[in-house]
């Protein structure tokens, strides 16, 4: 009994481990980020938060990269990724995109900003939008952020500077996806949304993290791609 009893911990152990990190960016410069399957249209890479990141300043500037490999799961998941503000969040009018997927027809996933100096995590799933909206923010120009966005079965959360701060009860995914995801931008064939901001430290997950897995210090010091996660908040879930 005190065998099987452990077996059954080792599996679930096992199950829980494969979670993992699917893909990771520094955004340190055009080569790296060719080198990672990328596409750089235009920007620049300036001093971010962890060395450089991307910059979009002109209309057209904006990174790719392919979604295949990187987002291998749908139902659940986490985009997180460093922000230094190119403006004060109260003088945002419109959107700006530092992360998003989507293609006419398609589902989607932003992290964005939008009117009224707010942050969001949204999610078009099935044609329907679902928001989760942050209050208004005092950020200012210069500062340094973490912005984080999870789906999944605890529902749909935005995260900002690791604090949970905005929310909503929607517990999928997207379900038809773009072939691209875009960096600091909004997708081809137009993307006219720069954001004068530094992105960098893009990270995505297959799972749905809690605050305590988010990378909150120099992403140089993780390996990412590839590597199995185990940590505490992933082995509680498993009500063992």
């Amino acid at each position: 009994m005190k065998i099987l009893c452990i077996l059954t911990i080792l599996l679930l152990c096992v199950s829980v481990a494969t979670a993992e990190e699917t893909f990771f960016s520094a955004l340190e410069s055009k080569a790296e980020v060719e080198k990672e399957g990328g596409t750089v249209d235009g920007g620049s890479f300036a001093p971010g938060k962890f060395g450089n990141g991307f910059v979009s300043k002109e209309v057209g500037d904006v990174i790719h990269f392919p979604v295949e490999d990187r987002f291998v799961n749908l139902d659940e998941g986490t985009v997180e990724l460093w922000v230094t503000m190119g403006f004060d969040a109260n003088e945002v009018t419109g959107e700006l995109f530092m992360f998003m997927t989507y293609k006419r027809g398609t589902d989607a996933i932003f992290l964005q900003f939008n009117n009224g100096g707010i942050a969001q995590m949204r999610i078009k799933s099935a044609g329907s939008w679902h928001n989760a909206n942050s209050a208004k923010l005092n950020w200012t120009k210069g500062e340094h952020h973490h912005m984080a966005g999870t789906w999944g079965p605890d529902g749909l959360k935005l995260y900002l500077d690791g604090k949970l701060e905005g929310e909503a009860d929607f517990k999928k995914g997207p379900t038809v996806f773009a072939e691209t995801f875009e960096v600091n931008n909004a997708s081809p064939p137009d993307p006219k949304f720069p954001t004068n901001c530094v992105v960098d430290g893009l990270r995505l997950s297959d799972h749905q993290k809690e605050p305590d897995e988010f990378v909150m210090d120099d992403p140089a010091d993780v390996q990412p791609i590839g590597k199995l996660t185990t940590t505490w908040a992933r082995l509680k879930r498993a009500n063992f």
